[in-house]
């Protein structure tokens, strides 16, 4: 990863080549799509803002040429970079002005928040939208399920079921992309530039107690209305204490000395859907609790 960083940090046109060529390679890898953000946010710590916006246009036109000419059409990568690529470059220049894991993502909180509000606005009721696409999608089906019916009708009732919940979870997979980006893009300034600082700062990583007391609220009000915007808005919030659970538990687990293996075991629990939601109230209980300070470092025995 490190090569890779010093690669992109070459000049404009290598930092264009590698972003471009990761977003392109998005569509058959999605986590590639992680890998072009890095090389926004990389670019933008460490040259500014410009610099970063000079790039995204740079690879962006390449990566809409490249899709254009594969598939006959630049929608698919038009619908996809500005999302992206926009909120890492506006996290970067967040995380560049304030030096700041903790207020850039209270920015994000906000950008998120705004994002689902956004939805609303330019789509309207969800269910009602989705249901058109499911709609066009059973009219494409039918005749391929033809002797499985009774499958897909499952899976489309599954799917309108799910649709009242679409705008937080499209925008929290498109904050969980951004994030990791974002990290990903400041670990490897620190590789090159200030080797070992990201640790300390990603393990302080905390978000504050007004932004806690207003998930519980939400949470609160989602559980005793069950109105769906309400937990949308609380599916966008959660996922940002999850990454403060997080590094919540890298902390702790550095303190006292454990080895990587637990860390590992932690990372394949994470994906037990209980457990995530267990680290996500300890992101929360942090706000008040403070962990990292209560837990002891642990002592070399002779």
């Amino acid at each position: 990863m490190k090569a890779l960083a010093t690669f992109v940090m070459r000049g404009r046109s290598t930092a264009a080549l590698v972003a471009a060529a990761a977003a392109v390679l998005f569509w058959l890898f999605p986590p590639f799509l992680i890998v072009s953000g890095a090389t926004v946010a990389l670019v933008t710590l460490r040259r500014g803002a410009a610099e970063g916006a000079w790039l995204m246009a740079l690879a962006g036109f390449g990566a809409v040429a490249l899709i254009g000419l594969a598939l006959g059409t630049p929608w698919p990568m038009l619908d996809v970079l500005p999302a992206c690529w926009l909120s890492v470059w506006l996290l970067a220049v967040v995380l560049r002005a304030t030096v700041s894991l903790s207020r850039t993502f209270q920015a994000a909180a906000l950008l998120s928040l705004l994002g689902v509000a956004g939805f609303y606005l330019a789509l309207g009721d969800p269910a009602v939208w989705w249901g058109g696409v499911l709609g066009q999608w059973e009219q494409a089906l039918t005749p391929l399920a033809s002797t499985d019916r009774a499958t897909l009708d499952q899976l489309l009732a599954l799917l309108k079921e799910w649709a009242p919940y679409l705008p937080g979870q499209a925008v929290g997979a498109a904050l969980l992309f951004v994030l990791a980006g974002l990290l990903l893009g400041r670990w490897q300034q620190a590789l090159l530039f200030n080797p070992g600082g990201f640790q300390p700062e990603f393990h302080q990583l905390r978000l504050g107690r007004p932004l806690a007391a207003l998930t519980l609220a939400l949470l609160g009000a989602a559980l005793w209305s069950a109105w769906p915007p309400l937990t949308n808005l609380m599916l966008v919030l959660g996922l940002l204490y999850t990454v403060q659970g997080i590094a919540l538990v890298h902390a702790v687990a550095f303190k006292r000395r454990l080895s990587p293996a637990w860390l590992l075991l932690f990372y394949l629990l994470l994906l037990v859907p209980a457990l995530s939601q267990l680290v996500m109230a300890l992101g929360v209980a942090d706000a008040w609790a403070d962990f990292r300070n209560r837990v002891r470092p642990r002592l070399d025995q002779r």
